[in-house]
C-alpha cells in the first residue's frame, strides 16, 4: 500500500481499496467484452432460418419488420435479428396487412453475383447500422421439442441502407433512371 506523508490512513485505504477494486474488475469487463466482439464475429448467415412480416410503415426512410427466427435455442442474439431483418428487406421483401407487398431491395440472385461483397458485409457486421430493435422482448414459441420460434420487431433504415448498397455498386441508385 502506498500512502503519501499527508494523507490519513483512512483516505490510504480507501485509494487502496479502489485500485484493489479496478485491478480485478478491469480485466474481468475485458473479458466479457471480448465475448461479445467473438459472439458477432462466430454468426453464420447461412444457417439462420427466419420469416419476415411488415408490422406498420416505419418513420420516413425506414420499414418497421418483425422477423422469427427458428432455432434449436431458447434465446438468440440482437445480430441473428438484425441479420434477419435486413437480409429479408435486401432479398426477399415482405407482406403487411392492409399494405400490399414490399418488393426487395435486390433480387436474390445478386447476393450469389456479389458474394465477395455480401460475405464481408456479413462477417464484418456491417449491416448493424441499418437496423434496430424497436422491442427487445421478443415474442418465444416452442414449434417442437428441439425448435423455438422466436420473434422481434426491427427498425431498418431502407434508404440509408439502398444508399450504401448503391455507392457500393451493388444495386442501381433510385434515380439513375431504367
Amino acid at each position: 500500500m502506498i500512502c503519501f506523508q499527508n494523507q490519513s490512513k483512512q483516505l490510504c485505504n480507501a485509494n487502496s481499496l479502489f485500485i484493489t477494486a479496478l485491478k480485478t474488475v478491469l480485466p474481468l469487463l475485458m473479458l466479457l467484452s471480448s465475448f461479445s466482439v467473438s459472439y458477432a464475429k462466430t454468426i453464420e448467415p447461412s444457417k439462420i432460418r427466419y420469416d419476415i412480416e411488415g408490422v406498420e410503415t416505419g418513420v420516413e426512410g425506414t420499414f418497421l419488420v418483425k422477423v422469427y427466427i427458428y432455432t434449436g435455442k431458447a434465446d438468440v442474439g440482437a445480430e441473428e435479428i438484425k441479420y434477419a431483418a435486413i437480409h429479408g428487406v435486401i432479398f426477399r421483401g415482405f407482406s403487411r396487412k392492409g399494405y400490399g407487398t414490399q418488393k426487395p431491395i435486390a433480387s436474390p440472385e445478386i447476393e450469389t453475383q456479389k458474394s465477395d461483397f455480401f460475405n464481408a458485409f456479413w462477417k464484418n457486421g456491417d449491416y448493424l447500422p441499418y437496423a434496430e430493435i424497436v422491442d427487445p422482448a421478443a415474442e418465444r414459441i416452442k414449434t417442437s421439442k428441439k425448435e423455438y420460434k422466436i420473434g422481434a420487431i426491427v427498425s431498418v433504415s431502407k434508404d440509408t441502407l439502398r444508399k450504401a448498397l448503391a455507392k457500393a455498386g451493388i444495386i442501381k441508385e433510385l434515380n439513375s433512371g431504367f
